[in-house]
């Protein structure tokens, strides 16, 4: 018998969630437009692992309503809070990562496009008293500038260039003066919070080009075989044009925001941990649409270290080992960590899945144990913060364990069993995704899920 494509797309997802038969849940395929949308500021940095905005078009049209206020606990870059904003939906986002907080609100704001094209004008004129001549970067296409040049150079630089462990490893010595000196132009211009804020953001966004760091590595943050190629061939490292070709797509992006969102409701992002919700929000949400890191895929943490010492997120290995405790996902957790250490699992599942884990690996079964305790305290503060009856979607993918699928929608479903049912599953494949999944290690995700849980009244 002939199977079409489609057919054999639905079995899958159906094998793949056979642990919810006893809960009477059939998946079902999510539909959602498979052409081309509207970019707005999606784009305005490359990050990994975030929500398809058709995906979130279909979730928010299906599950909102114009002025709903929407809750995004993991934001990230803030997907969903641009998408919400278009659609006419108030928007509130949480986050550990301070980049994701400075990504998610630069790309929600509403500029006045002539003032931010002037500042820019102003901004890039600045730049060309230290900019180096076309023929100096050709001229140091296979070749650095030495040490003592580059000392001369550094010591008026000293407050702009970070405390990078490894600096040299990671940036040419010439590249690190071009960026200190545009990150030196963005501090003095005279402009508002917000567009200063903006140009941060663009300066980010040319981070892992100008460096020698790989920018898809499966690790994160890795400098390749493939890098190493690519500079003994010649490569090209000029800070100032990635900026300039930034900065004018930047323009473009946040125009094409504010037209689509003009008029439209608020939407901002702020610091704070998604397993502390209930002391966050004192009002509760109409509805909750997020995407949860998924269990030792994308360690983030090491994925934009190079971007928090240049804006000044961290200012040191001890501040980024502080901010490391609050990952949620990581694949190695330490013992002495509070939820492997206090946590309790809640089900019987949970604990079963620890075990068989724990049986072959302890740091493994630390790091599953952290991540299951996470979400449960996450659970219990979307339980805090959502209205009766109101609609908690998660995105969630399912990563394997020695070639057994780990069960997370069973999981997701019975650790969040005291305030919410799990009333339907979507599912959908994944395709172009941006993600650091290590996939000799059977987390290579083709399919996600959305689960719909129900506050409990």
């Amino acid at each position: 018998m002939r199977v079409t494509s489609a057919a054999n797309e639905a079995a899958t997802a159906g094998r793949a969630l056979d642990g919810l038969a006893a809960l009477n849940l059939v998946p079902a395929r999510l539909s959602f437009s498979g052409g081309t949308f509207p970019k707005l500021t999606h784009y305005l940095f490359r990050y990994p692992a975030k929500f398809h905005p058709p995906v979130v078009q279909a979730l928010l049209d299906r599950y909102t309503e114009p002025g709903d206020l929407i809750l995004d606990p993991f934001c990230g870059s803030g997907t969903l809070m641009v998408e919400a904003s278009v659609a006419r939906r108030p928007s509130v986002g949480f986050d550990v990562d301070p980049l994701s907080v400075l990504l998610a609100n630069a790309k929600v704001s509403r500029f006045q496009p002539k003032a931010l094209q002037e500042n820019s004008d102003r901004l890039l004129k600045s730049l060309l008293s230290t900019q180096r001549s076309s023929a100096d970067y050709q001229r140091l296409m296979k070749k650095d500038i030495s040490q003592a040049a580059y000392d001369r150079e550094a010591v008026v630089l000293i407050d702009e260039i970070p405390a990078i462990p490894n600096l040299f490893h990671w940036f040419r010595k010439y590249v690190i003066i071009d960026l200190a000196n545009i990150r030196k132009c963005i501090a003095m211009l005279p402009c508002s919070d917000n567009h200063r804020q903006f140009f941060d953001v663009v300066f980010a966004s040319i981070m892992r080009n100008a460096s020698n760091a790989d920018p898809v590595a499966v690790s994160g943050l890795e400098y390749t075989a493939h890098m190493r190629r690519r500079d003994e061939a010649g490569r090209v490292v000029d800070p100032y044009r990635l900026f300039a070709a930034a900065l004018d797509k930047a323009i473009k992006a946040v125009t094409e925001f504010t037209k689509a969102s003009r008029g439209g409701e608020p939407a901002e992002a702020f610091l704070g941990d998604a397993t502390e919700l209930g002391s966050y929000l004192a009002d509760p949400v109409d509805a909750i649409i997020t995407s949860p890191p998924y269990h030792g895929a994308v360690d983030y943490y090491r994925r934009h270290q190079l971007e928090h010492f240049w804006l000044g997120l961290t200012d040191s290995q001890d501040d980024r080992l502080q901010l490391l405790g609050q990952y949620i996902g990581r694949p190695k957790v330490p013992q002495s960590d509070r939820f492997v250490l206090d946590g309790v699992l809640a089900t019987a599942l949970a604990k079963d899945w620890e075990s068989r884990i724990r049986d072959v690996s302890t740091e493994r079964a630390d790091a599953f144990k952290h991540y299951l305790v996470a979400m449960q305290k996450t659970f219990e503060g979307l339980g805090s913060v959502t209205k009766p009856g109101g609609p908690v979607l998660m995105v969630v993918g399912h990563s394997s364990w020695n070639s057994s699928q780990i069960p997370t929608t069973q999981l997701f479903a019975e650790i969040s069993r005291e305030w919410f049912d799990l009333e339907a599953v979507w599912w959908y494949p994944v395709k172009n995704r941006y993600m650091s999944y290590e996939r000799h290690n059977d987390a290579n995700i083709e399919t996600e899920y959305v689960l719909v849980f129900r506050r409990k009244d």
